[in-house]
This record gives C-alpha cells, sequence and structure tokens, in this order.
C-alpha cells in the first residue's frame, strides 16, 4: 500500500469514529426526550440502523409486541387515516 492510500484510509477511519459520536449522542438525545420512543424512531432520528446503535453499546427501549402496534393505530376504533 502506498502512503497515499494509508493517508487516505486514516481520514475515512476518523470520519466514521467522528460519525458513530454524533449518531450515538442524537440517539441518548432523543430517547431522554422522548422515553417512550420506538427503537425505529430512535434508530431514524440518529440517522443509523437499529443493528448499528446495539453494536455500538446504545441502550435502546424493548422492541414493541404486534399488540401494542396495533394498540396504537387508528384503524382499532373504527377510524381510517
Amino acid at each position: 500500500m502506498s502512503r497515499f492510500q494509508k493517508e487516505e484510509l486514516e481520514k475515512r477511519k476518523k470520519a466514521r469514529e467522528e460519525q458513530k459520536v454524533i449518531a450515538v449522542e442524537r440517539a441518548n438525545e432523543f430517547m431522554a426526550k422522548n422515553p417512550t420512543a420506538s427503537r425505529s424512531r430512535v434508530a431514524k432520528y440518529s440517522g443509523v440502523s437499529e443493528f448499528a446503535l446495539n453494536k455500538w453499546g446504545v441502550k435502546l427501549p424493548k422492541a414493541i409486541t404486534t399488540k401494542e402496534r396495533m394498540g396504537k393505530s387508528p384503524w382499532r376504533i373504527g377510524h381510517m387515516i
């Protein structure tokens, strides 16, 4: 590997680390602001997937069950969107 390739790899690695720190901070901030938010909302707000947040050690809320998801739907009381 040439010196220039190594420099480019180091730049990319540093940029990924900065993005990781920003995503983790945004996820923690969003969970503090919205404690009832779902895992997917936290991931969307932070800009990365749920898997990435789990991998980086972020404590996400437990997954919503099918019953809970259906209970939040307006279809359960007969009103369409």
